[in-house]
């Protein structure tokens, strides 16, 4: 499966990218590792890598979000994230999560990834702010890979987000992400309404057929101000998206894997 990964990556993303992602991601990341268990044995504790939400400003209205996009706006600045990030790499880390709200309706998130070549971001998005142009700019950065978020299609998703034609325009973003050659994931956050959409071989097909190179399942949460306990999963839902996960990482050349 991962020689299968690893030729449709060769085929699909730009071999600039793939260079980058093996040096900053994979090498790097090694290390970042090695480290973070040296300081574990001195009884010192900081992570290998940091998921960093920059600011809680969103274009949608999820249920389950555990962002309050209803309050005080904040975010963190360019000289906010260039102190943290600066901290983070003298540990020794190089990857970093980029998460919202929205991270793309942040103004200086290009200015952010820029500044860091020598590091690699996965940035967590609704792919609608993500237009030809912007893709074009995250590949001409090449340290970037975008996790499209899709949470049902047509109903459910407008449902889920609060909006209106969101599927659509998420997996437009998604598309123009894969014509440009990124290293480019989905994730689902699987619940009630959309697990026997999402959790099959047929949407995996439709990922694979478009290019995506790693799908990841979250279980659902009813957390945030638009929290939804009804949405939750049962224990036998749960168990059969462990098994999903299990089987198409056998079956499918792309990356599939869970966050719980």
């Amino acid at each position: 499966m991962f020689l299968s990964l690893i030729l449709r990556a060769l085929r699909t993303v730009d071999p600039r990218l793939l260079l980058k992602f093996g040096w900053n991601f994979g090498m790097k990341n090694l290390v970042a590792v090695e480290k973070f268990k040296r300081r574990i044995k001195r009884g010192e504790y900081f992570p290998p890598f940091l998921q960093i939400s920059i600011l809680n400003s969103c274009n949608l209205h999820c249920q389950g979000c555990w962002v309050d996009v209803d309050g005080p706006p904040h975010r963190l600045d360019l000289a906010a994230m260039n102190r943290l990030i600066g901290e983070a790499k003298r540990h020794g880390n190089a990857f970093f999560g980029i998460l919202g709200g929205e991270p793309f309706l942040h103004p200086e998130l290009f200015d952010i990834l820029a500044a860091h070549p020598d590091c690699y971001f996965q940035v967590f998005t609704n792919g609608q702010a993500i237009t030809e142009q912007t893709a074009k700019k995250l590949r001409a950065l090449g340290n970037v890979t975008p996790l499209v978020s899709i949470e049902g299609s047509g109903v459910v998703s407008d449902e889920r987000r609060g909006s209106h034609g969101v599927f659509d325009k998420s997996m437009r973003g998604l598309e123009n992400c894969l014509r440009e050659r990124l290293i480019t994931g989905v994730a689902t956050s699987v619940c009630q309404t959309n697990i026997d959409d999402l959790l099959s071989e047929k949407w995996l097909r439709e990922l694979i057929r478009l290019g995506a190179h790693y799908v990841w399942y979250y279980t659902y949460r009813p957390v945030g101000g638009r929290s939804n306990p009804q949405l939750a999963l049962s224990q036998e839902q749960l168990v059969r998206v462990r098994r999903f996960i299990s089987e198409m990482r056998a079956n499918y050349h792309a990356f599939v894997s869970s966050l719980e």
